[in-house]
């Protein structure tokens, strides 16, 4: 009996290889398909192999090799949705392409990769790309990868001299909160993108930063209602009764957005409903 285990293992185990080849083969046919001109076929393509998985990775790397920018582009695109790490080696030759829309979707690619190892080189693209969208989409990868080890790169992002790259810097240290981050953020209300301001205030209430109180009382003056409003419901959920006469000035000041926020968060606070009565 004990002799014939090796053969039933081989037999379990040829299966398995005939399943295996026959799902690259059906990869392979699909991959001519990425480059037809009907938009419909092209997308349809693109799924079947998704739906491969693994047994795609290799014949795609081979096919898009050396290919046309398009189909870099979407073979980026798909082995990021796939997320083998074999993709990786393929991925980073990518994202040295000189079309910048290649090069995005690499760089996207690689955040969904799950391999810790990919934070470097991201933050090179971070730090050092010319092109802003690439910035942009290495900090969104960044954090994909959730390694509090991207933090300092994330945090020197916020230095950026384009805000869309600050904003989503500053909103990938949402899912890296460490204490450096929570500094950062907090420096981040006094950016000059209303925007970056606008998601700092949220990330403090939401993250419940007790040492936000100040800051975001400072915040309540903001020269933006929408960071007015959000610094107040960020007080409220902080929860602290301190701040009732800083959100009734806001209140009695203000008509708008803001005030509406002031008065929930005094709701949230004390349990009241207040409304200003004109004289």
């Amino acid at each position: 009996m004990r002799a014939s285990r090796p053969l039933l293992l081989a037999i379990c185990i040829i299966p398995t290889l005939l399943l295996s080849g026959c799902s690259e083969r059906r990869a392979s046919s699909y991959i001519p398909l990425l480059t037809d001109p009907d938009p419909k076929v092209r997308l349809d393509a693109s799924y079947a192999l998704i739906e491969l998985e693994g047994a795609a990775v290799e014949p795609l790397i081979a096919h898009a090799t050396g290919g046309s920018d398009s189909l870099l582009y979407i073979s980026s695109q798909i082995l990021g949705r796939i997320g083998n790490r074999r993709a990786v080696p393929f991925l980073r030759q990518t994202a040295g392409n000189a079309n910048p829309s290649v090069r995005k979707e690499a760089v996207v690619a690689m955040g969904q990769m799950g391999d810790q190892s990919l934070v470097p080189p991201l933050a090179n693209f971070l730090a050092e790309d010319p092109e802003s969208q690439i910035r942009v989409a290495a900090a969104e990868s960044l954090a994909n990868l959730r390694d509090t080890l991207a933090v300092p790169h994330l945090v020197t992002a916020l230095r950026d001299t384009v805000p869309l790259v600050r904003q989503r810097a500053l909103a990938s240290l949402q899912y890296l909160w460490t204490q450096k981050a929570e500094k950062a953020v907090l420096n981040a209300l006094e950016d000059p993108d209303e925007t970056v301001r606008f998601i700092a205030a949220q990330m403090l209430g939401v993250h419940r930063t007790s040492s936000a109180r100040d800051p975001l009382c400072a915040s309540l003056l903001d020269t933006s209602q929408w960071v007015r409003a959000e610094a107040a419901r960020a007080l409220g959920i902080l929860g602290d009764t301190t701040v009732v006469e800083n959100l009734v000035h806001l209140l009695e000041d203000r008509d708008g957005p803001d005030h509406d926020a002031a008065r929930q968060a005094l709701h949230t606070l004390t349990g009241m409903d207040y409304v200003v009565v004109e004289e």
